[in-house]
């Protein structure tokens, strides 16, 4: 940033980087299955996400019937991944509202988060180092 501020080629170079960063932002949450507030959406409640040893997520998602029903995640899905799976469940709508009893319900700009960071859960075995602690090198 400082060498924006004494340049102007590089000021709008920057501009232009952070305009793609949230343009990019934009697209992604407009190409989301999350619904906004207001939408009239099917609700599903994740009661359950649960980390298998082998490194798995598995969530169990509810829908207002009382149906419920069991997805198998890569440890790095995100909350896009998750919406696109129970859009397709119920199969009637373009979006849904998900609904974390305890992390509350996720927006559209929400969904490039993983379901680990929104459940605040452990990560995956494979993301530990040999003492337990998370690995922080990336």
């Amino acid at each position: 940033t400082k060498a924006a501020r004494h340049n102007e080629a590089a000021m709008l170079f920057a501009a232009a980087e952070h305009n793609s960063e949230v343009h990019r932002k934009i697209r992604q949450a407009a190409a989301s299955q999350l619904a906004l507030a207001g939408s009239h959406a099917p609700i599903f409640t994740v009661l359950d996400v649960v980390v298998q040893d082998c490194g798995t997520l598995v969530v169990v998602a509810h829908n207002l019937a009382g149906d419920s029903k069991t997805e198998v995640f890569p440890a790095h899905a995100t909350l896009a991944d998750l919406a696109r799976r129970l859009q397709g469940w119920h199969g009637r709508c373009r979006t849904v509202f998900i609904d974390f009893p305890d992390h509350g319900a996720p927006t559209p700009w929400d969904c490039g988060k993983t379901i680990a960071e929104w459940t605040g859960i452990a990560p995956p075995l494979e993301a530990q180092d040999h003492d337990g602690r998370q690995d922080q090198s990336g």
